[in-house]
C-alpha cells in the first residue's frame, strides 16, 4: 500500500462519504477489552477514535505518508496511539490483544494468496475470544460500480481524476492529481493502486478454523445480497 504518496495529504478530505460514525457504532457494540490493533490504519480515523474512548491502540500501515498524517491527527486529538510502519500480512504485536480491526478496504489491498497468512497473523495477535472486525468492497462493487469507470472531484486547490481498469482478480486504479502550489500554478502528480476482489467463499476459506464469523451488508446491516457494495465481517477467535 505504498501508493499513498500524494493521496495521503487529501485522504480525509476526499473520504467524507465513508460512514465512519456507523462503523464506530458497530465497533462500540462489538468490541470488548481495552487493547487493540488497527491494521491498514491510514490516516488514523479509527485508531484515534478508539484511543479517545480510552483504548490502548496500535495503528499499522505500510505508507509512511499516511502514518505521518495519522500522527498529526493524533496530536491534534490529544491522544498517543502507537503507529507502526509494517505490512498488515506480517505484523504481530508483542503480546496478544483484545481486538483487531481493518477498516475501509484494507483487505482489498491483500492478494488472494496472502489472505490466509493475514488471518493467521490476526489470530495469533488475539486473545482467545478476541474479535477481528474488517470490511471488504464486494466483487460487485469492484467489477460493476468501480470497474471501467472514471470519477473526479474539482476544488480550487485540487483536482483529481480516478480512472479504473478491471482485471480478472480485481481493479487497477490510476489517480491523477492537479495540485495548486503557492505560486498559483498547478503541479501534476500520479499514483497507482490495485485492489483485489475477494468472494465471500474465498474469505471464509482463508479464515479457516481459526475463527467463528458472521457477515452482513454495511449499508443496510442486513444479509449480503448480489448487489451489496461493502461487506463487514465480525470474527471471534476460537
Amino acid at each position: 500500500m505504498n501508493g499513498y504518496s500524494c493521496l495521503a495529504a487529501y485522504y480525509d478530505r476526499l473520504m467524507t462519504d465513508f460512514g465512519y460514525d456507523s462503523y464506530l457504532g458497530l465497533l462500540g457494540r462489538e468490541l470488548e477489552g481495552r487493547e487493540g490493533v488497527d491494521l491498514c490504519c491510514g490516516s488514523g480515523r479509527i485508531t484515534i477514535a478508539l484511543a479517545l474512548q480510552g483504548k490502548k491502540m496500535t495503528g499499522v500501515d505500510m505508507s509512511g505518508e499516511m502514518l505521518s498524517v495519522a500522527a498529526d491527527n493524533a496530536l491534534k486529538a490529544g491522544v498517543k496511539p502507537l503507529f507502526v510502519r509494517a505490512d498488515a500480512t506480517a505484523f504481530r504485536p508483542q503480546h496478544e490483544v483484545d481486538f483487531v480491526t481493518c477498516v475501509c478496504d484494507g483487505i482489498n489491498y491483500i492478494r488472494q494468496k496472502d489472505l490466509a497468512v493475514f488471518f493467521e497473523n490476526a489470530a495469533c495477535s488475539l486473545k482467545k475470544g478476541g474479535k477481528l472486525i474488517f470490511d471488504a468492497s464486494s466483487e460487485y462493487k469492484l467489477k460493476k460500480t468501480i470497474g471501467n469507470n472514471v470519477f473526479f472531484e474539482d476544488y480550487d486547490d485540487l483536482t483529481y481524476i480516478w480512472s479504473n481498469t478491471p482485471f480478472a482478480g480485481g481493479v487497477k486504479m490510476d489517480l491523477t492529481f492537479f495540485i495548486r502550489g503557492r505560486d498559483g500554478k498547478y503541479i501534476k502528480q500520479t499514483e497507482e493502486h490495485t485492489q483485489y476482489a475477494h468472494s465471500e467463499s474465498t474469505i471464509g476459506k482463508a479464515l479457516g478454523d481459526r475463527f467463528s464469523f458472521r457477515n452482513f451488508d454495511f449499508g443496510t446491516s442486513g444479509p449480503v445480497t448480489a448487489k451489496t457494495q461493502r461487506i463487514v465481517w465480525v470474527c471471534e477467535k476460537l
